[in-house]
């Protein structure tokens, strides 16, 4: 015995047949989708500045590091030959051992400029009984693209005393 169901729109669809998307629930989705969407590139997008940032960084250290070891093995009045400011695209890396040629940094560091600055200094320590120290304060300034500060060194040389 079989029972025949009335026809009304809420019944279910015959199976077999699909049920169709109407043109609101296909727009719903198309919008969330494309929420998604954004909220992923616009992550994304922050992710790769963050990284540029932090190489920039990483570079700008490097090229400090680089400047002061390089003042710092120059004899004591020697240092201040080292002193200036180098353009953007025109920093130069230290000499090789028993060269005094300093090539180029490379096009890595092409969107950088370096400070250097070399000052005479006396210092005073109070842990050692006021012992005053002649010597000098260099100072390497690593600047990026728009001109901000991305790195800086600060370092001090006592001058050797004479026998």
């Amino acid at each position: 015995m079989r029972r025949n169901r009335p026809e009304s729109p809420s019944a279910d669809p015959v199976p077999g047949q699909a049920r169709a998307f109407t043109l609101v629930e296909a727009l719903i989705a198309t919008v969330i989708v494309s929420m998604v969407a954004l909220a992923g590139s616009t992550a994304v997008a922050v992710g790769m500045a963050i990284e540029q940032e932090n190489r920039m960084s990483v570079l700008a250290t490097q090229a400090a590091e680089l400047q002061m070891g390089a003042v710092l093995e120059q004899g004591y009045e020697g240092m201040d030959a080292m002193a200036g400011a180098e353009e953007r695209g025109a920093m130069l890396a230290p000499a090789a051992a028993g060269g005094a040629a300093r090539p180029s940094m490379g096009p890595r560091y092409a969107g950088m400029s370096r400070q250097t600055t070399v000052t005479g200094e006396t210092r005073t320590f109070a842990t050692l009984n006021n012992h005053s120290v002649v010597g000098k304060r260099v100072e390497v300034r690593v600047f990026g693209p728009d001109g901000a500060e991305l790195a800086r060194l600060v370092r001090f040389r006592g001058k050797e005393p004479t026998t």
